[in-house]
Order: structure tokens, then C-alpha cells, then sequence
């Protein structure tokens, strides 16, 4: 008999069933992703996808720039003629994400993440296959080939072309829907009671358990990608904002990326960077609401 004012602890995980915990929410939260892996053995010509370098741009457009007229740099360009057969991206063409390298946060506002003053996204429907390498370096842009500052916002040393792999990604601590899943997952396993008013996924872990489930859903290394689950170094905004919530794709992540003891990606101290958009907004093409964020550690 439970003594009066003593506190009944809430049950824990069993240790001996995280791991099947930890697999039945990989299993609930699988999701299609793109992996894009850096090839140092190939050059990426000018309308490939790729890091960095010179973009594709037809010179009967204005170039993105900021408020002030500073030019942005490409960080990202995606040929999505290597995405055949995907029916969440607009078909064809090139889809490009440019930043601020001028801005030491490199075009991200704090205040308000989707405002795309300081970065861009923009789709280009068709390729003009006039347009050289030589005429857009005419236009005097600033690039990843440009000298690397460490108080300035490039975070590539670099170009680099980017293979495309589909892949199967899940869930993970830092995205904002793993508490869901986490219990989600525990009422399946354990009983629909089983979260007893608990609002965090960890105190239903003993400490190495928590450990472990961290472990399980670690990512395995530099991780660019489009689409799946994305990694933050602090918090998903998204979190603390549901008014974000609506940007429920990621639509291209960039992750901090070295070899060899050289950064070919950098953004802060090992940060990880995104861009997020609306299911529905990216498969009609409208890109004029996009979120960029990055965070370091």
C-alpha cells in the first residue's frame, strides 16, 4: 500500500525493449530522401547539381541581390533532371539557393527565418544552353572560389559536384516531431497510458537508454540532403514556432563536411544548415515562402 504523500514514480522504459522501441519508430517514421554525396574525382559543369561555383544564370534576368544591392553567392544547385520520378519537386530545370557571403550569418535573419532578403531559392524552369561558364563570370558575382574569411558567410572552401542516391531516412532527437513518435511508438509497445502526462521523450528513459536511443538515431556522418527528417545542432525553429509548422518539407539540407582535417563545409563551429518549405507550395513550384536556418554548436 502506497504510503499518503508518497509519490508514485512514473514507469520507465524497460530497458531490455529499447531496442525494439528504437526500431518500430524507424519503421513509423520512414520517409524517401535523397542523399547528395561530395564527388571530388568529377567537375561539375554549369547547370549540374553541385556546391557552390559558378551558377547557371541567363543574363535577361536580374541577378538576386540584397535590399542593399550586394550580390548573393550560389551555395547550392540541383539539376533536378537527377530527381526523375519524383512527384514532390517541379519537373525539370535547376533549382538554385543562394546566400549572403557578405553576412557573417550568411543572410539568415533571426527574427524572421522565411524572410529572403538575405538568401533565395529560386527554380528556373528551363535551361538556356547558350549561357556559358565565361558569360556568368562576366557578371562579377561573388562565388565559393572567392578567399575564404572566417568572419564573412561562405561556409564552402569550394566547388563540388554532387552525386544523387535515394534513400530511406527516419525521425530523429532534434527534429520536432520525435516526442510524437517517441510516444506514438510507446503506446503501441507499451499501452496508450504509457506517457503519463510526460511532455519529454527522455524521462521515460533511464539514463543509458536515453543514451542508446541517441546512439540508434544518430546521423552516420556529413549528411546533405533533400527531403527526410533534418538535423539540428540546437532546436528545429519549428518548435518553439508553430507558425512554421506549414514548412513541413525540408527541402535541401547542408551539413558541415571535412576530409582529411580540410572543410570543404563549414558553418560556424560544425554548424548544419536547411531550408524548408510547404509540401504543396514546392510541387506547384511557388518558392516565395521558403525558412533557411542554421545552427552551430
Amino acid at each position: 500500500m502506497q504510503e499518503q504523500g508518497s509519490t508514485q514514480q512514473a514507469p520507465l522504459v524497460p530497458s531490455d525493449r529499447v531496442d525494439e522501441l528504437a526500431q518500430l519508430m524507424k519503421d513509423a517514421s520512414a520517409t524517401t530522401l535523397y542523399k547528395l554525396s561530395i564527388d571530388e574525382g568529377r567537375v561539375p559543369a554549369l547547370t549540374d547539381t553541385k556546391l557552390g561555383g559558378i551558377p547557371y544564370w541567363p543574363t535577361d534576368q536580374p541577378y538576386p541581390t540584397t535590399h542593399k544591392g550586394g550580390k548573393l553567392m550560389l551555395l547550392a544547385q540541383l539539376n533536378l533532371g537527377d530527381f526523375a520520378g519524383c512527384d514532390r519537386l517541379p519537373t525539370g530545370g535547376l533549382l538554385q539557393f543562394y546566400v549572403d557571403s557578405e553576412d557573417d550569418c550568411s543572410g539568415m535573419d533571426f527574427d524572421d527565418g522565411t524572410n529572403q532578403d538575405g538568401f533565395r531559392v529560386i527554380w528556373h524552369r528551363e535551361v538556356d544552353a547558350s549561357v556559358t561558364e565565361e558569360v556568368v563570370r562576366a557578371m562579377e558575382i561573388p562565388t565559393s572560389f572567392d578567399p575564404w574569411d572566417d568572419y564573412l558567410g561562405n561556409p564552402l572552401r569550394g566547388c563540388y559536384a554532387l552525386d544523387v542516391t535515394e534513400a530511406v531516412g527516419c525521425t530523429n532527437p532534434s527534429s520536432y516531431d520525435f516526442d510524437e513518435v517517441f510516444f506514438a511508438c510507446c503506446a503501441k509497445l507499451l499501452g496508450e497510458d504509457f506517457q503519463a502526462g510526460r511532455d519529454d521523450w527522455y524521462d521515460c528513459l533511464a539514463r543509458p537508454d536515453s543514451d542508446r536511443i541517441f546512439e540508434l538515431f544518430n546521423q552516420d556522418g556529413p549528411l546533405h540532403q533533400v527531403f527526410g527528417r533534418p538535423f539540428f545542432t540546437q532546436y528545429d525553429p519549428r518548435l518553439y514556432n508553430t507558425g512554421l509548422r506549414d514548412l513541413d518539407t525540408l527541402l535541401l539540407q547542408v551539413d558541415s563536411d571535412g576530409k582529411g582535417g580540410s572543410d570543404r563545409v563549414l558553418w560556424g563551429d560544425v554548424g548544419i544548415g536547411g531550408f524548408f518549405i510547404n509540401g504543396e507550395a514546392l510541387r506547384r513550384g511557388d518558392f516565395s515562402r521558403v525558412l533557411f536556418n542554421w545552427d552551430c554548436y
